[in-house]
């Protein structure tokens, strides 16, 4: 059966095309730059790369676009595309881990836009774009929050007024989690053995670290929205929340201009100076002396730092330490200057295996208590297979 992954971005779509149980890609591709000169379409199958820059507007005529491509491929493996399956970031406290998109469902995600305003927009574009284009697929949510269901009550209440924290479901959800069930998963292939204490941080533009013990999540960085947690490239991460209400209070900032600054000014970016806040511009700043950015990459590593130190508490220990993520599978400085000074909690890197390293692999010493690995992850299998086991088990 084909079942089409989904993942819609505020100016992108990436797809993958599967044929379950067997979870063989027929296909996969993306739509980048929607409404923008430089808009690209490219698609990838058996037979070879497909890419053509295309006026591509909206989330519907990408869809279309690529749907054309995929008639394609159905037409070749003689199958009907039967499922889509969305990822999807925030379905609030009534939703989860994974959905029937109903109207009641997609109601529910539409209601957390108000949060997850990056996220859940596209997203819902997605949806409704598929709907009108291919009324016939059943549509399926697959959560980033769904990880953390396991995560203590006490380490995920907020020291809220409690009848407004039931009312309005504000407390810690935690993201990535798509990324960090799949290392969960993957690590022990890899070392050939049980994992029972993981620390895995997701280093990308948007970054996460998680406390899994025996592959259950036990604590996330992240919180009521994926605001919180570590610095990123342009989200603060944790701060003090009156820094808000001063803001307000004194008129300096509307609620507008305040979620423009928390979603694209804040983090490495505003820190730095660099706009968009991409690693590889900051590293390359702070190699030329810009002491900024400098500031910027010391404290975004010090916020990662201070998550696996503190997650070793409730994971009593440490045995493996993973980075992944665009920057945690790319960047050996982000990597070495987040294990430097770790040593007393049994942590040894190689620095010629951690400058070095392509794909899976262990960038710890063989001395090193604590194996630290780098690990690509693999968000598409983990969305496809939880699509999957729930369409089965309740079609």
């Amino acid at each position: 059966m084909l079942v089409l992954v989904l993942n819609s971005g505020g100016s992108s779509i990436k797809y993958t095309l599967y044929d379950m149980p067997e979870e063989t890609i027929v296909a996969r591709g993306s739509v980048d730059g929607l409404g923008l000169a430089h808009c690209t379409f490219t698609h990838f199958n058996p037979q070879g790369r497909f890419q053509e820059k295309m006026a591509i507007e909206t989330h519907l005529e990408g869809l279309r676009v690529i749907l054309a491509r995929l008639q394609e491929e159905l037409e070749r493996t003689g199958q009907p595309l039967s499922i889509a399956a969305h990822k999807l970031i925030h379905g609030g406290p009534r939703l989860g881990p994974v959905e029937f998109l109903t109207e009641e469902a997609i109601a529910e995600v539409a209601a957390m836009a108000t949060v997850a305003s990056v996220h859940n927009p596209p997203a819902l574009q997605g949806i409704e774009a598929l709907s009108q284009l291919a009324p016939d697929v059943c549509q399926i949510g697959v959560f980033e929050t769904g990880f953390y269901t396991t995560i203590p009550d006490y380490a995920s209440v907020y020291g809220l007024p409690w009848g407004l924290a039931e009312e309005y479901g504000l407390r810690k959800y935690g993201f990535h989690g798509a990324s960090h069930r799949f290392i969960a998963q993957r690590v022990s292939e890899f070392l050939g053995e049980p994992v029972s204490r993981l620390i895995s941080c997701h280093l990308g533009s948007g970054t996460s670290v998680a406390a899994i013990k025996n592959g259950i999540a036990i604590d996330i960085s992240s919180g009521y929205t994926p605001q919180s947690g570590t610095m990123m490239s342009t989200r603060a991460g944790d701060f003090d929340p009156e820094v808000l209400y001063f803001l307000l209070a004194k008129n300096i900032c509307g609620l507008e201009e305040i979620r423009q600054m928390l979603n694209k000014e804040s983090g490495l970016a505003g820190i730095s100076g660099i706009r968009g806040g991409d690693l590889r511009d900051i590293e390359k700043a702070a190699s030329e002396g810009n002491e900024r950015a400098r500031l910027a990459l010391d404290a975004f590593c010090y916020s990662i730092k201070k998550y696996i130190g503190a997650f070793t508490i409730p994971l009593e220990g440490l045995d493996v330490l993973v980075f992944t993520g665009g920057i945690g599978e790319n960047s050996p400085l982000v990597r070495q200057t987040v294990c430097q000074d770790l040593e007393w909690l049994g942590v040894e890197l190689d620095p010629v295996k951690n400058r070095e390293c392509k794909g899976d692999a262990l960038i710890s010493t063989p001395a090193s208590k604590v194996r630290v690995a780098v690990l690509k992850t693999n968000e598409e299998i983990v969305v496809v297979r939880q699509a999957w086991e729930h369409w089965r088990t309740h079609r």
